[in-house]
């Protein structure tokens, strides 16, 4: 994640939770992280969707944050206390995500970002798809292209673009 990528995400989560909207966020290390601590810091609500067991943290970092969000938000995940974790298991959580949500923000994600499992499936299921514009922009990566046309891919220039597709579902 660069400087910017974090800024970025602390500045939409802190502007989503402003307008009232849930944040849902993977615990991942990076862009998750920054989202929704920056979300609980400026009073919001937080659902973080993990691809451990809720008594295992991953990564090791965020155990604090994961308890935090346990004891005083909502923790899912779909895999069993106990149970070993796979590396498959994370793309079956970004897609939960995806299910769980009505739209997905992608603030930075190269060409192998496990976060590519949401986008796919965001279009799969109808949901919106926020691309940030730095990201779009970006000549090294080819994987934008593929969501370019997606009626639901909408290229996140600031925070009214969100809170505009949204208001088609009449929330």
């Amino acid at each position: 994640m660069s400087p910017n990528g974090a800024a970025r995400a602390r500045r939409l989560a802190r502007e989503l939770t402003d307008e009232g909207l849930v944040i849902f966020s993977g615990l991942a290390k990076g862009v998750d992280t920054e989202a929704l601590q920056s979300a609980i810091n400026s009073g919001g609500r937080v659902v973080a969707v993990i691809g451990t067991p809720l008594d295992k943290a991953y990564p090791a970092e965020n155990k604090r944050l994961q308890e935090e969000i346990y004891r005083e938000h909502l923790l899912i995940s779909q895999f069993r206390s106990g149970e070993r974790v796979f590396p498959s298991h994370f793309p079956e959580r970004n897609k939960l995500m995806a299910a769980l949500s009505d739209g997905t923000v992608i603030i930075e994600a190269g060409e192998t970002s496990g976060t590519l499992h949401q986008a796919a499936e965001c279009v799969r299921l109808g949901r919106w798809l926020f691309i940030a514009q730095a990201v779009m922009e970006d000549t090294t990566l080819t994987w934008p292209r593929r969501f370019e046309a997606y009626e639901r891919c909408r290229v996140l220039r600031d925070v009214t673009d969100i809170l505009s597709a949204l208001d088609s579902l009449q929330l």
